[in-house]
């Protein structure tokens, strides 16, 4: 039902994790914490709003849910890929009554919006220690070739120690031009009164300068206590952005040196290629920074962003020097290789749990023990193989269509031999299955489908458990434009030889 939240206080999550309030509420998710049962930490959950995952739709509205979705698993591979200090760490991931959620780390302290209201304008010192750290985490997002796109005081949490984690890559953006855009049609991603004037007007590849110009509206703030434009009767905030002239920061007024009003102007400039550097940015910043064993500012802060600075940041880990040549050659414990009838047996258990659609704890137990039987037996091996397409089952009766296409996918390039035929034919199955509902595309999935179909016909005999999907999905497939033609493709096999059991 539209509205309705999928999660609720007091549901367990993946078996460990107690939901408890809701957090955040906005944009496309949720943000719930979270008690780890395990450890007895809290935790933050966020999960994709449920209007967006599970109302009835209409073609559009299933292109907007496709996409939402894909940003959401886009997000869950940047916090994988980004996981390090500033960044929540990424716990775990999966899907609760259909809907895709993400656990993390919950960052114990105050966004900088709060932050602020508090304290107007912050101290110099700690507006540069804050500003420092942003850069700095600014600096291995973008070398890891990613544009946040939506920096604010809200995605930045200032933790209790003093630290600073930017959150939210929600709409976060590779700088691959290459890499598919999940924005709504009409919609632009950001957020109003710090969003870049080039992604105001529509730029499809928006450089890491982007973030840097939001990054400029903050230090205008820090300094100011106000944003950089306000709105007018005649003109709105993002019409300002995107081509009144900067406001420059008088040193005079401001607790600021030319340098900083220089910088803060230069970032604040309408052309992307006109904004200084992240390393100018820090070359100048770092002038204000507290030196250690200085005093706690007055009146004091909490959290207070200068303290890492006063009381002396960790250093990155020394490397550790190479260990000494061993002469002797030391003994090794011989690694136990799983059972093939053990595992067998769990694998057929978890193939009757997927064909009734309902994946449990024996197909948990495949999923879980994949890695390890890759390692022994290779990932060629057909119960490596059977093992895969069930994790790819389990993620398409999950919902995760995107997620299930691209193991089915991995599965199909695998060079099977001979007689796994039957193995790579489910996996094209599952492919187009995933088609519709990933991609909106019914002609794909019946021309693929028609393949498998063509090349069944052509087998001695028909695997029962892709001739019973090549019969279900057709249903389908008719319901969806093609019934003529999945009816003849039907009855040519149907007069092929029976199938038989795996």
């Amino acid at each position: 039902m539209q509205g309705e939240d999928a999660m609720r206080p007091g549901d367990v999550l993946f078996e460990r994790f107690r939901i408890g309030a809701c957090l955040k509420t906005g944009g496309m998710a949720r943000v719930w914490l979270a008690e780890d049962l395990h450890s007895g930490e809290t935790v933050a959950v966020k999960a994709l709003g449920r209007d967006y995952w599970s109302s009835p739709y209409d073609v559009d509205e299933r292109v907007i849910r496709s996409e939402a979705f894909k940003r959401f698993e886009r997000e869950r591979d940047l916090l994988d890929k980004f996981a390090g200090p500033g960044i929540p760490r990424l716990l775990d991931y999966g899907f609760f009554r259909g809907g895709p959620c993400v656990v993390m780390e919950l960052i114990s302290g105050k966004n900088l919006r709060d932050f602020l209201s508090l304290h107007q304008p912050p101290p110099m010192v700690a507006a540069a220690a804050i500003g420092v750290q942003i850069l700095e985490i600014l600096d291995r997002i973008h070398k890891g070739g990613v544009v946040h796109r939506d920096l604010k005081p809200q995605n930045v949490v200032l933790a209790d120690n003093g630290s600073v984690h930017i959150i939210d890559f929600g709409i976060a953006l590779p700088t691959d031009p290459q890499a598919t855009r999940y924005t709504r049609h009409g919609h632009t991603p950001g957020s109003t009164g710090y969003m870049a004037p080039e992604i105001i007007r529509g730029v499809k590849n928006p450089t890491p300068a982007a973030d840097l110009y939001g990054f400029g509206c903050m230090l205008y703030e820090f300094v100011t206590a106000k944003q950089v434009f306000s709105e007018l009767r005649d003109r709105s905030i993002e019409d300002q952005h995107r081509s009144d002239p900067p406001p420059r920061l008088d040193p005079a007024r401001h607790p600021v040196g030319a340098d900083l009003a220089d910088l803060t102007w230069r970032l604040l400039q309408k052309e992307a290629a006109g904004r200084p550097s992240l390393a100018d940015g820090l070359e100048v910043l770092r002038r204000y920074l507290p030196r250690l064993g200085d005093p706690a500012p007055s009146p004091r802060l909490h959290p207070d962003p200068t303290l890492p600075f006063r009381e002396g940041r960790e250093s990155p880990p020394v490397p550790a020097a190479p260990a000494p040549v061993q002469r002797q050659r030391p003994s090794v414990r011989r690694r136990q290789m799983p059972s093939r009838r053990e595992f067998g047996d769990l694998l057929d258990a978890a193939e009757r749990e997927v064909l009734a659609q309902q994946p449990g704890m024996h197909t948990e137990r495949v999923v879980a023990r994949l890695r390890e039987v890759e390692a022994a037996w290779g990932p060629r091996e057909r119960l490596v193989v059977r093992a895969q397409l069930v994790r790819a089952d389990r993620a398409r009766l999950e919902g995760d269509w995107p997620g299930a296409g691209r193991l089915y996918r991995t599965v199909e390039r695998t060079p099977l031999e001979a007689k796994d035929v039957d193995l790579l034919l489910e996996s094209r199955l599952g492919v187009a299955e995933c088609l519709v509902p990933e991609k909106d595309d019914t002609e794909a999935a019946f021309t693929l489908w028609k393949a498998v179909v063509i090349e069944l016909r052509g087998l001695p005999r028909s695997p029962l458990k892709v001739y019973g999907r090549c019969r279900e999905f057709a249903a389908e497939l008719a319901e969806w434009g093609h019934r003529d033609e999945v009816e003849t493709m039907l009855s040519s096999l149907g007069a092929a030889r029976p199938p038989e059991v795996r």
